[in-house]
């Protein structure tokens, strides 16, 4: 009895897993993050143009500003970490699975 139960939590685990990171996929928040990493600001944009119309040295690190706020504490990093390893054993789990059933196929 304790197998199946065991069993059957482990199963609606990895789905509830699949279902939230299949939502958080769809939902376009990983590709809106990436795209606001990659556009500069107006002012950043004419500060660059003056620069280049003056004849300076210009390096394109130096009009990206950081305008990244770090609201993390101690419990999502804790939490964030152990997302982190869950979904490393998992990884592991899934393709050690893969990795059986296609010696069982052969």
């Amino acid at each position: 009895m304790k197998k199946k139960k065991l069993i059957k939590f482990v199963a609606s685990s990895i789905l509830l897993i699949f279902m939230f990171s299949y939502f958080i996929e769809k939902s376009g928040y990983y590709e809106y993050n990436l795209q606001n990493k990659k556009n500069l600001t107006s002012e950043q944009i004419e500060q660059f143009e003056q620069d280049i119309k003056a004849g300076k040295d210009v390096d394109i690190n130096a009009y990206l500003k950081d305008n990244k706020i770090d609201y993390s504490n101690k419990l999502t990093k804790t939490t964030s970490d152990l997302s982190l390893n869950i979904n490393k054993y998992l990884k592991k789990a899934i393709n050690h699975t893969f990795y059986i059933f296609e010696k069982l196929i052969k």
